[in-house]
C-alpha cells in the first residue's frame, strides 16, 4: 500500500484502486473544463452563460464581415449560403463546443446523437438501471473520437461562397437601414425648389399696395400690425386717388436669411428709391414691416375730427402702407399746418414732426358770432351780476334793487365782438382779449335811483360739435 491509498470500507472499492483481478489504471490527466463545467463523468451542468442563451458561444464573424445590430455573432444566416452553412444551435442542456459528447443529456425517451448519427444508450438497454461504470481510459479515447469528428463535419460547414460585404459601422453608431424608396431600383428623389425670393416678396407687397389689396399686403410681414385702422381696401383706394403707386422695380438682395432689398417705384410721378428689409421665415420670404406709423404727431389736435386723405381718422397714432398723406380737420373751423407727409417705406423715420392747429375765417366768424349774442343777451338781464357775461355792480349798504329797473347798455366798445381775434388756446377752446365799457342804471326799493359802471376784458369760447358756445369775463 502507497501512502496515497487508504483502505476502503469493507466491500467498497476504494476511488482510484483497481480490483482484484483487474489491471491497474494508468495515470490519468483530467481535461481542462470550461469554468462552470463539470469534469469528465459527471452531470452536466446547465447553468447558463450571463447574458447569453443555453450553449450559444458567441461565434466571431467570417473575416470582412461586419455584424448585424441587435443579433449575435453567428445566429444569423449570411445572405446566399445554404441553410446547411448555418451555424447551428445546440439545445438547451447540450455542452459548449469542446466538451464530449458524453456530457450531453437526451431528451427523454430519445437516443443522444454523435457526431456520426446515434449512440447507443452508454448504460445498456434501455429502461434497465446503470451498471458499473467504465474505465475512465474508455471515456477519454470517446472524447477524443468526439472533437475529431465535430472538426471533420465542420470542415464541411465552412461557406465556400463570397461574403457579402457590409458597410463599416464605427463603435457605438447605429447602423442606418435604406428606405424602400431609396434602394428600389429605379426610384428617385424630386429636390424642392425654392422658388420664394426677398425680391419676389418685396415686388408682391408694393403690388398689393398699389392694387389696394390690403389683406395680401398685411399677409407679407413676418408678423402682422397691431394697429390696423388705416390698413384698409377704403384706404388704399383713397392713396390711389391721391398718389398711385407705379412702375415698381425690385432688386435682388443677398443674403441667405435676411436681406436689405431695393425698391424703385413713381409715388403719384414722383420717383422714389428707398429700402426694404426682408427676412426668410419657415422657408419664405417675408417683410420685417408692412406698415410704419404715421410720421405726424397729432397730439395738438386731441378733441378735434379729423381725416387722412378723406377717411376718418379713428386713432391720432395710425399705421400707414407707403403713400401720400394729408391730415385734416373735417371742420372748417380748424387748419392744419404739418399734416401733410410721404411715406416711402415700412421703416420708422424717427421722431414725428408737431403739427398746428388754428382757426380758420370760418373758425373765427363763428367766435364773433357767438360773443356778440352772448353780450346782446347779457344787455337783456334784470340783474345787477349776469352770469356769465363779464360785468356787474351792486348797491351800497342796505339797499336793495328793484329788478324791474335794471337797465344795461354799452356805451364804449359797441363793435368791439365783432372785430375779435381768438386764438386756440387747446383743440377745441380758443379765447380773444376785448374791451366793451357797459354802464346800468337801476331803482333801489326804497325809491332811490342808482348807477353804476361795468368792463368786458375777455371772450371764452369753446368748439364742440359745431357750435361755439361763449361765456365772457371781467
Amino acid at each position: 500500500m502507497t501512502n496515497n491509498q487508504q483502505p476502503g470500507p469493507t466491500g467498497v472499492p476504494t476511488p482510484g484502486v483497481p480490483g482484484p483481478g483487474q489491471q491497474p489504471y494508468p495515470p490519468q490527466q483530467y481535461p481542462q473544463a470550461y469554468p462552470g463545467q463539470p469534469y469528465p463523468g459527471q452531470p452536466p451542468a446547465t447553468q447558463p452563460i450571463p447574458g447569453q442563451p443555453y450553449g450559444t458561444q458567441p461565434q466571431q464573424p467570417y473575416p470582412g464581415a461586419q455584424p448585424i445590430p441587435g443579433q449575435p455573432y453567428g445566429a444569423q444566416p449570411i445572405p446566399g449560403q445554404p441553410y446547411g452553412a448555418q451555424p447551428q444551435q445546440p439545445y438547451p442542456g447540450q455542452p459548449y463546443a469542446g466538451q464530449p459528447y458524453a456530457a450531453q443529456q437526451p431528451y427523454p425517451g430519445q437516443q443522444p446523437y454523435g457526431p456520426q448519427g446515434p449512440v447507443p444508450p452508454p448504460y445498456g438497454p434501455a429502461g434497465q438501471p446503470p451498471g458499473k461504470p467504465k474505465g475512465k481510459g474508455a471515456l477519454i479515447l470517446g472524447i477524443t473520437g468526439g472533437v475529431a469528428a465535430l472538426a471533420v463535419i465542420a470542415s464541411f460547414l465552412v461557406p465556400r461562397s463570397p461574403v457579402l460585404p457590409v458597410t463599416p459601422q464605427l463603435p457605438g453608431t447605429t447602423a442606418s437601414v435604406p428606405s424602400a424608396t431609396a434602394s428600389a431600383p429605379g426610384a428617385s428623389v424630386t429636390p424642392v425648389t425654392q422658388t420664394d425670393s426677398a425680391q419676389a416678396a418685396v415686388q408682391d407687397y408694393l403690388q398689393a399696395v398699389a392694387s389696394g389689396d390690403s389683406a395680401s399686403a398685411i399677409a407679407s410681414a413676418v408678423s402682422p400690425p397691431m394697429e390696423q385702422s388705416l390698413l384698409t381696401d377704403e384706404m388704399l383706394a383713397a392713396n390711389q386717388a391721391v398718389a398711385p403707386i407705379t412702375d415698381i422695380t425690385v432688386t435682388e438682395g443677398t443674403g441667405s436669411d435676411h436681406q436689405s432689398v431695393q425698391a424703385a417705384y413713381n409715388l403719384g410721378g414722383t420717383p422714389v428709391n428707398t429700402t426694404f428689409e426682408v427676412t426668410r421665415v419657415n422657408g419664405s420670404w417675408k417683410l420685417d414691416a408692412v406698415a410704419v406709423p404715421l410720421p405726424i404727431d397729432l397730439s395738438a389736435t386731441v378733441g378735434v375730427d379729423l381725416a387722412i386723405n378723406g377717411v376718418q381718422l379713428l386713432n391720432i397714432n395710425p399705421a400707414v402702407f407707403p403713400g401720400r398723406y394729408t391730415v385734416e380737420a373735417v371742420s372748417g373751423w380748424y387748419t392744419l399746418s404739418g399734416g401733410a407727409v410721404q411715406v416711402e417705406n415700412t421703416t420708422p423715420s424717427g421722431q414725428a414732426p408737431e403739427v398746428k392747429l388754428a382757426l380758420t375765417s370760418s373758425g373765427v366768424s363763428a367766435i364773433r358770432k357767438a360773443a356778440q349774442a352772448k353780450l346782446n343777451s347779457c344787455l337783456k338781464k334784470n340783474s345787477l351780476a349776469p352770469a356769465g357775461c363779464g360785468f356787474g355792480s351792486y348797491l351800497p349798504g342796505t339797499n336793495k334793487v328793484r329788478p324791474s329797473t335794471i337797465d344795461w347798455r354799452v356805451v364804449k366798445g359797441g363793435t368791439a365782438m365783432r372785430k375779435l381775434k381768438p386764438s386756440l388756446d387747446a383743440p377745441d377752446s380758443a379765447i380773444a382779449k376785448v374791451s366793451v365799457k357797459v354802464r346800468v342804471d337801476c331803482s333801489s326799493t326804497n325809491g332811490r335811483r342808482w348807477r353804476g359802471y361795468s368792463t368786458v376784458h375777455y371772450v371764452y369760447a369753446t368748439l364742440s360739435e359745431g357750435k361755439a358756445q361763449v361765456t365772457l369775463g371781467a
